[in-house]
């Protein structure tokens, strides 16, 4: 890696979050840094890592990605020089990783970012071989589209995990259940909190989403257990 990118880890890793105007962002100097060394822009970055992992730099999603942009193991992470797992969770240089390789992806789609964004989520094989882009890949274009457009607003600066409105309520009849499934979601979900409580009828699994809205990968996850009202999220 290039020597005063690592200088400047060294220097940025001493705090985790810092102002962006009116707006804080976690790791905001290494997205910067990353943003100018690899002429991609600066909301972008900051929207892929909010789609891909709220911005929780110790992410792991079940398809082995790691880290703050998620980064595939091993197969981006080697292609991008990296050999060792546990490099992913340095968020600074998993920042720069990311913007290198959307740069990549950027000049391999004539700076098309629409495809460039389906190919970081989907792999850039399976997009080159497709004249236009899968459903999924589109939802996901979408979804950091969105939080561009909220990062542009300056609506999407804290990621602590307080309380959000909940996006849905899964009801049991037994409170043994309901306590499973909270603690199974919340083992397997970063972008979320999960707790139940006595309901009007049994007992209820409620979702707290981080402020940065939930992961790409996590929206994938409860769609497919069945969570309810995420088609009609934003």
């Amino acid at each position: 890696m290039h020597p005063i990118f690592m200088a400047a880890l060294v220097a940025v890793s001493l705090f985790a979050t810092l102002r962006a105007g009116a707006v804080s962002y976690p790791y905001q100097s290494c997205f910067e840094i990353a943003s100018r060394m690899h002429d991609v822009p600066l909301d972008v970055l900051l929207a892929v890592a909010a789609t891909e992992s709220a911005w929780n730099p110790d992410a792991r999603s079940h398809a082995d990605a790691h880290g703050i942009m998620q980064i595939q193991w091993p197969g981006t992470a080697r292609h991008l020089g990296v050999t060792r797992v546990s490099e992913l969770y340095n968020p600074c240089l998993n920042i720069e990783l990311g913007a290198r390789y959307l740069r990549e992806l950027l000049d391999r789609n004539d700076g098309d970012l629409s495809r460039a964004l389906a190919s970081y989520n989907y792999g850039p094989t399976r997009i080159a071989a497709e004249p236009t882009l899968p459903a999924g890949a589109v939802r996901y274009v979408e979804l950091v589209s969105g939080q561009r457009a909220r990062i542009r607003d300056g609506a999407a600066g804290s990621t602590g995990r307080a309380a959000a409105a909940a996006d849905g309520v899964m009801r049991f009849a037994h409170a043994a259940r309901a306590r499973r499934y909270a603690a199974t979601l919340n083992d397997r979900v970063d972008s979320a909190v999960f707790s139940w409580r006595d309901g009007v009828d049994g007992y209820e699994v409620i979702m707290q989403v981080a402020d940065g809205g939930l992961s790409f990968a996590d929206v994938t996850l409860l769609e497919t257990l069945g969570w309810p009202g995420l088609g009609e999220s934003p």
